[in-house]
């Protein structure tokens, strides 16, 4: 079983320790309370590495290995993850601080972003990044460099976002998973828009609205494989139906000659008018 490795050295009086290799950058067993900066260099990712290190390279010069990036907290039964995990980024600039003040248990404290040695080649690009892009330095971002991120908006220029809105952007699918239920509720309006949209229930799909409409400039198809009802709070279609042919059953004419035109009395005029304005409150848009 694979050994969770600690920041921090306790002389064997734990079997999970963290073992410090030597190199000329760091000196064993010597104290220090400086803080030194430095810039990511190569990242120690898993699996190749039981944890996720960096090797850093200093700003004064040398490189620092195997060192313990800050990051989410993985539970080992479930494999849950709880906090935020971000992974390094060659060349963002890392604080390194040491553990007990011992340069042999060096530890990322905190990263910032930009970079850490300086390369006047790109040193440009680290000016007003967030304008650039289009946010405020107001607003607050979860990113990834593939270009998804969720933003909370101040709605400040160069920020065309509403004040106070939150916008979530994915570059690729974009999946909602829930074990349970999912509440989308809006004061004024929901919409979704897409090339093809799609409502699937294993169970049941509800489209529940004081006011819902179907629209489609195309045409379509209801394919329906058991029974469906369609009704309002007044009449079902079928009762409709039902009735309407009722009527139509009940029409007696005295004129037989083929091609003349029937005379119907005003009660049964009556009934089909009664029986179209039904229809046209089930049917209307």
């Amino acid at each position: 079983m694979k050994r969770q490795l600690k920041i921090t050295r306790n002389l064997g009086r734990d079997v999970h320790t963290r073992p410090a290799e030597s190199n000329i950058w760091q000196k064993q067993s010597t104290k220090t309370f400086e803080t030194v900066i430095g810039e990511v260099f190569i990242p120690q990712q898993e699996p190749l590495f039981t944890q996720n290190y960096v090797t850093v390279k200093l700003a004064r010069g040398g490189t620092i290995k195997s060192v313990p990036y800050p990051g989410a907290f993985i539970e080992p039964l479930s494999g849950n993850i709880h906090g935020t995990y971000e992974g390094p980024i060659p060349g963002q600039m890392v604080a390194i601080g040491f553990a007990n003040g011992n340069s042999a248990a060096p530890y990322v404290v905190n990263r910032y972003p930009y970079q850490g040695v300086g390369n006047s080649f790109v040193e440009l690009d680290y000016v007003n990044p967030l304008s650039r892009a289009g946010f405020h330095a107001s607003d607050v971002i979860t990113g990834h460099f593939s270009g998804s991120y969720l933003s909370f908006n101040t709605g400040v220029l160069p920020s065309t976002e509403l004040p106070g809105s939150v916008r979530l952007k994915a570059m690729t699918d974009f999946n909602c998973v829930s074990n349970a239920n999912i509440l989308i509720d809006s004061i004024i309006s929901a919409e979704v828009r897409s090339a093809a949209a799609k409502l699937t229930g294993t169970a049941t799909a509800t489209v529940s609205a004081p006011d819902a409409k179907l629209v489609s400039t195309l045409g379509g198809e209801i394919d329906v494989q058991a029974l469906i009802k369609i009704k309002n709070s007044a009449q079902s279609m079928k009762t409709l139906v039902d009735t309407l042919i009722d009527v139509i059953s009940g029409l007696v004419s005295t004129n037989c000659v083929v091609g003349a035109p029937v005379t119907l009395n005003p009660a049964t005029i009556a009934l089909l008018a009664a029986e179209k304005a039904k229809w046209a409150l089930l049917l209307s848009a």
